[in-house]
């Protein structure tokens, strides 16, 4: 059967693209906003990142945002800024495919090894730094990794595990450590979480763009020795688009190239949808505006559909400078002909500025027996406010609603915006399914930089997902104590609603 997608190096048959419309009823019009699109600048990096010189960088000061919601209340919080610990976690060499328990290691140099044994002082998040988050759901909680840029360039993660019992520091949040790689100023990341068996209970791949704009990969799992190794896709030696924004779910990870054509790059699954080593390079046919920002979301609550075709939706901005989602595979005769279609492809006309932010995140729609999702876009605007697109049940049918939330107003211009979309799996650790879950306040959270430190926000469910949006903003303390923190500003609000 013929392919509608151009194969580049690995061939993938039967993938088909269904054109996305627009849909003129709602014009939504956003003033530019400042560019801040990084120029490429080669890092000099030698040849393997071993090499690279290592320094301790000073305490830095932090403040962190919070947005923590119930059913109808969502509380906004400013304190420290996130810290983290690189170099725990996992991965053998598989990418996601044969370097975990049973797998065999990628015999090439490192991409990714920890700088130090002893976790380093805070060090401040780099000024516009591309952020990235995953996380699971663990017995009496959840494990969340959100990546980031030092200002040294060096890559970093923090990591909160909420079933372990808080210690005295008072947060989930642990310290970081720096990490050498083959990262430059301004690289972009994607992480997922690979969760399947013991084997990979879970495995978190980091994805990043490297020197000529190389596409890398490294994957963390406690169950190897060392628990850090390179990714097999590194094998494919890719090539993203300069500054190309980069997005991943597991099984698939999303890039542009130099011309802003779209492809996915997906793990070729085994029998039972267990990883490999080997990956799939595909040309979507959906073409971005040059530099666009990415978001990838999961169409079902279920990793058997999630896996297979029409199982993500991309969201991006077009040539003409709307937002944009593409759903692959909707037209092929090879697609289940039972798919259930979450929301309509044809989104409202919202004009955003040139490579604005962008984020996603879908949630298990209560109550569906047909295990589809509702959806959640941010972007920001030219007044440097973050914009929500969601998914609206009000009618009965799935419709898309705007809002703009007082409490995500002042982001950073050239901030970048990420949002947990949790982990699914067909056989997790108990050899059950981990499906995607209901909107919850554990879960539900994203990320971005006011005034260049880390901001959390947290969506509550409840009635909110089946009822039209609606919710309070309101302020409040959080303070991280572990990290030093030299003033504590609090952001106060009068209560908005979503429209």
């Amino acid at each position: 059967m013929a392919s509608h997608h151009t194969e580049e190096r690995w061939e993938q048959p039967g993938l088909e693209v269904r054109n996305v419309l627009d849909l003129d009823a709602k014009e939504v019009v956003v003033p530019q906003h400042i560019d801040m699109y990084y120029p490429y600048t080669p890092s000099p990096l030698s040849a393997t990142p071993a090499h690279l010189v290592q320094e301790t960088p000073p305490p830095r000061s932090r403040r962190r945002w919070v947005v923590i919601g119930g059913a109808v209340a969502v509380v906004l919080v400013l304190a420290a800024v996130l810290g983290g610990v690189f170099g725990r976690g996992g991965g053998g060499g598989g990418g996601g495919g044969d370097g975990g328990a049973d797998g065999n290691p990628v015999a090439s140099g490192n991409t990714i090894n920890p700088a130090s044994e002893r976790p380093s002082a805070p060090q401040r998040i780099r000024r516009g730094s591309a952020l990235t988050v995953t996380g699971m759901r663990k017995a009496g909680g959840v494990d969340l990794f959100l990546f980031y840029q030092d200002e040294e360039d060096r890559l970093r993660y923090s990591r909160c595990d909420t079933s372990r019992p808080v210690q005295g520091n008072g947060t989930c949040w642990s310290n970081s450590m720096p990490s050498d790689s083959f990262a430059r100023p301004g690289t972009q990341l994607a992480v997922s979480s690979l969760l399947y068996g013991k084997g990979y209970n879970a495995q978190t791949e980091l994805f990043y763009s490297g020197k000529q704009s190389q596409l890398f990969g490294v994957n963390f799992n406690d169950v190897n020795t060392p628990s850090i190794g390179e990714d097999s896709v590194n094998t494919m030696k890719i090539s993203t688009g300069i500054n190309s924004s980069l997005m991943a779910y597991w099984p698939w990870l999303i890039y542009a190239d130099s011309s802003g054509t779209l492809h996915h790059v997906c793990n070729r699954l085994r029998a039972g949808f267990s990883p490999a080593s080997e990956w799939d390079n595909n040309n979507i046919n959906a073409t971005a505006m040059m530099g666009s920002k990415l978001a990838i979301v999961p169409m079902s609550s279920n990793f058997s559909r999630i896996a297979l075709k029409g199982g993500y939706g991309v969201f991006y901005q077009g040539l003409d400078g709307r937002l944009t989602v593409q759903v692959t595979d909707l037209e092929s005769p090879e697609i289940d002909p039972s798919y259930p279609l979450s929301w309509p492809t044809a989104l409202p006309s919202i004009t955003t500025p040139q490579r604005s932010p962008l984020a996603a995140f879908s949630v298990a729609r209560p109550s569906d027996a047909l295990q589809r999702v509702n959806t959640y876009v941010l972007y920001l605007d030219g007044s440097s406010n973050i914009n929500v697109l969601h998914t609206d049940m009000t009618s009965g049918s799935p419709t898309w609603r705007t809002s703009q939330p007082e409490a995500l107003h002042g982001a950073d211009p050239d901030t970048s915006i990420a949002c947990l979309n949790m982990a699914t799996s067909p056989s997790n650790a108990a050899q059950s399914q981990e499906l995607l879950e209901p909107a919850s306040e554990a879960t539900n959270r994203c990320y971005f930089q006011k005034e260049g430190v880390a901001v959390e926000v947290r969506l509550d469910g409840g009635p909110y997902l089946e009822q039209r949006a609606s919710g309070e903003w309101e302020s409040g303390p959080l303070q991280l104590p572990a990290i030093p923190v030299p003033r504590l500003a609090y952001l106060h609000t009068k209560p908005a609603r979503f429209s």
